[in-house]
């Protein structure tokens, strides 16, 4: 059994997405490094609970439950939709749109591996982080189960 993180590093590099794991104070530490067409996978500690057989002796799958961002570098003066511009030169347009796809295939390869989704969700943020990013808070909850071989 691979670990969340691992698989989501995998799944990062084969979408030529810059993945990086820890918590939000060291994820915020990007700032100044963060390029312009890069997209960022930034994934936050994520819980793990073991699932036992019925018997309770041994471990048959694990629970994992996390966050990340899947986000971009922006411009901390562009409008967020319709505000103040046009709609194809807006936050949403540029930065968020796109990402939306992005994370859908994530789940969609997450699924193809044999890990069970519970729930795969996420909402959007702009001005994220000290990097000024925009895109997707993502939350998930899969269930990874344990091959004993």
């Amino acid at each position: 059994m691979r670990d969340i993180v691992r698989i989501l590093e995998d799944l990062a590099a084969q979408k030529q997405l810059e993945y990086h794991y820890g918590k939000k104070a060291a994820l915020n530490l990007l700032d100044g490094s963060a390029e312009e067409n890069k997209v960022y996978l930034l994934h936050e500690y994520t819980n793990r609970k073991s699932e036992y057989n019925n018997s309770g002796t041994k471990i048959t799958a694990v629970n994992y439950e996390g966050k990340f961002f899947l986000v971009k570098h922006s411009d901390f003066d562009q409008h967020y939709f319709k505000e103040a511009g046009t709609e194809e030169t807006s936050k949403y347009t540029t930065n968020i749109e796109p990402l939306l796809i992005t994370f859908n295939e994530l789940g969609n390869s997450l699924a193809c591996l044999g890990i069970t989704i519970n729930e795969w969700n996420n909402i959007d943020v702009t001005d994220a982080l000290d990097a000024n990013m925009d895109g997707l808070l993502c939350s998930y909850k899969v269930n990874i189960p344990v091959c004993h071989g």
